[in-house]
Parts: structure tokens; C-alpha cells; sequence
């Protein structure tokens, strides 16, 4: 099994391609989903939070007010940063878990739904592809505006905070135009599923690793048989 990272840049439509996949039947761990799991009451992210940012950024129910949360860190780069440093390693650990259960399946890939995944850069290195959700600089504003009812300032605001579009179509192994319409867009995801799915790559990995964990039990019983011949 090998990784596909997908991301984008916010409001360019990547849960939109994220669902097409997930409807061709590809494995889909979405970080999101993940965030939120690590951050429910009392878990260690959660703790953390509260202990750094105060109530404030809690719900009368103890979970998180996201939007409060939103508003602090977009307005103060050191906060910001500070909650990726909680969050992030506690996301990674939740998705990687994950991934080994699909791994345990036969899947032959597994797509990582990481909208921060070049600004981070933590998980990079495990993506053997990238793709990339792109659209034009001005869908993406104005579907952010409508989105989130934002004004210019707001939305230029939320774009300028991540990377720019075209350095992560640079460094992605595909990239999705998601500037017009849905059948265009769905026409690119089901050639890269294509792609994906007749690579080899999967079975190098495989190959890898059982070579490994061969490795390692022949050491053992070496080690085992050293002992007792000893």
C-alpha cells in the first residue's frame, strides 16, 4: 500500500474531489475528521488548548468554539502556529493508525485528505504522490465569500495565511482544475483513480516490508539461538 496526500488551497473545492474518490472507492482518511476527534473534551490535545488559550474557546458543553478559536490564531501568526504544535502530531498519529488498518485490508493505496499538508510538512515525506485541488484566483475568493459570508478583506485574509497556489501545483504529482464545472472536475479525478490504481508501487512497498520483518525475525532466532548455545 502506498500514501496519496490531496490537498489545496481553501475553497478550491477539495472535499468536493475528495467525495468523488471516496464514491470510486477509494480509501479516504480525512484529517478534518481526525481534528476533531483529537480535540473532543479531556483528550490531550483538549487539555492543551484550554490550558494555553483559557476558556474562552470553549462551548458551555466544554467542546470547542471553533469560531472564537478561528479568530485568534487568524489574526496572531504565533498563536496560530502554537495550536498546529498542539493539534498536528496528535492528527498524524490518528491518520497513520488509520492507514495501517487499511494496509491490513489489501488496499493497494490510501488517500490522506490534508488540507495543511505542504505548510506543515511533517507528512510529506510519506506521500509517494500529491495531488493538488486548483482553481483560478478569483473562483477561490469569491466561493470563499459566499462560503463563509466573508468580506474581501476577510477572505483575502484567510487565502494569504497558506501557501500560495501555484508553489503547491509545483511540487504536486497531479493537479485538479477545479475552476469550471463538476463533469470536467470528476473527468480528472476518475483518470488519476486510473492511474493510481494500475501502479505497481504498492507491491514494492509490500515487498519492502515483509523483506524487513523477515529481516528482523531471523535476527531474532539468531539472537535467540546465540543464547541458548551460549
Amino acid at each position: 500500500m502506498f500514501l496519496v496526500g490531496l490537498t489545496g488551497g481553501i475553497a478550491t473545492g477539495k472535499s468536493t474531489v475528495s467525495s468523488m474518490f471516496r464514491e470510486l472507492g477509494c480509501p479516504i482518511i480525512d484529517a478534518d475528521l481526525a481534528a476533531r476527534e483529537v480535540v473532543k473534551p479531556h483528550k490531550k490535545a483538549w487539555n492543551k488548548i484550554k490550558a494555553h488559550f483559557g476558556p474562552e474557546v470553549l462551548l458551555g458543553n466544554s467542546e470547542l468554539n471553533r469560531a472564537r478559536l478561528g479568530e485568534i490564531i487568524f489574526s496572531d501568526p504565533e498563536k496560530r502556529k502554537l495550536l498546529n504544535s498542539i493539534t498536528h502530531p496528535e492528527i498524524y498519529k490518528h491518520m497513520i493508525y488509520e492507514a495501517f488498518t487499511y494496509f491490513f485490508t489489501g488496499s493497494p493505496f490510501v488517500i490522506l485528505d490534508l488540507p495543511l499538508l505542504f505548510e506543515t510538512g511533517s507528512m510529506v515525506p510519506y506521500m509517494s504522490k500529491i495531488i493538488v485541488v486548483s482553481c483560478d484566483d478569483e473562483t477561490q475568493l469569491q466561493r470563499l465569500k459566499q462560503r463563509n459570508n466573508f468580506t474581501d478583506d476577510e477572505a483575502n485574509s484567510r487565502i494569504s495565511s497558506q501557501m500560495a497556489l501555484e508553489t503547491k501545483r509545483k511540487r504536486a504529482s497531479y493537479v485538479i482544475n477545479n475552476s469550471k464545472t463538476l463533469v470536467e472536475t470528476k473527468q480528472q479525478v476518475e483518470q488519476i483513480f486510473r492511474e493510481l490504481g494500475a501502479s505497481k508501487l504498492h507491491w514494492r512497498l509490500r515487498i519492502i516490508l515483509v523483506s524487513c520483518l523477515v529481516g528482523l525475525f531471523c535476527i531474532s532466532c539468531f539472537s535467540v539461538q546465540r543464547f541458548f548455545g551460549a
